[in-house]
């Protein structure tokens, strides 16, 4: 498989407010390089530490912890057959993965996770470009998280359902959102 890298510019900014005679903001603006590149199956133990240190600090503001708990447990093999049969795709800034995503031929995006230092910074939004542009479907969808639901929806995705899902016993919302593509 062809490897592709992308790589963007990732801005962090901070501000902060100085006394003097008068009031003077200054910025301190830090540019990071951020590189998109396909999966490998070595990145497989990093992406399951990844999904998982998320899960339990993003997503549990959605749901309790015995949901956390049943959705963060991961079969290795299944969990690697899924990302090498989809078009997978990692955001990696220096040696760390920061952030990964697949989608299949169909449009469908089955799994996308941003580390929690990095969200709200436009990373997911270079990374869901990045999938949209390297899929041939006419449409694409996800069953969004609570979490992640204004995300995608900011993203020019649109509400289809309400889904009631079960995982290891626990019950879970999710949102099933469609995009047409462009």
């Amino acid at each position: 498989m062809k490897q592709i890298y992308h790589r963007f510019l990732f801005k962090n900014q901070v501000s902060e407010l100085i006394n003097l005679d008068k009031k003077i903001i200054s910025e301190t603006r830090k540019w990071i390089v951020l590189i998109i590149r396909n999966y490998e199956p070595k990145d497989l133990e990093e992406i399951i530490r990844l999904f998982k240190k998320t899960i339990f600090e993003i997503n549990i503001a959605d749901y309790d912890l015995a949901q956390v708990e049943a959705w963060s447990k991961v079969d290795k093999l299944s969990f690697n057959d899924n990302l090498l049969a989809t078009k997978s795709r990692l955001v990696v800034n220096q040696d760390e993965i920061v952030g990964f995503g697949n989608i299949d031929d169909r449009g469908y995006i089955d799994l996308f996770y941003i580390s929690a230092d990095y969200q709200r910074q436009g990373v997911g939004q270079q990374l869901l470009k990045d999938l949209e542009k390297s899929s041939q479907a006419l449409m694409f969808s996800v069953n969004s998280s609570i979490t992640a639901k204004a995300f995608f929806e900011k993203m020019g995705y649109q509400e289809l359902k309400q889904n009631l899902v079960y995982l290891r016993g626990q019950e879970f919302i999710n949102y099933t959102l469609l995009k047409k593509a462009k």
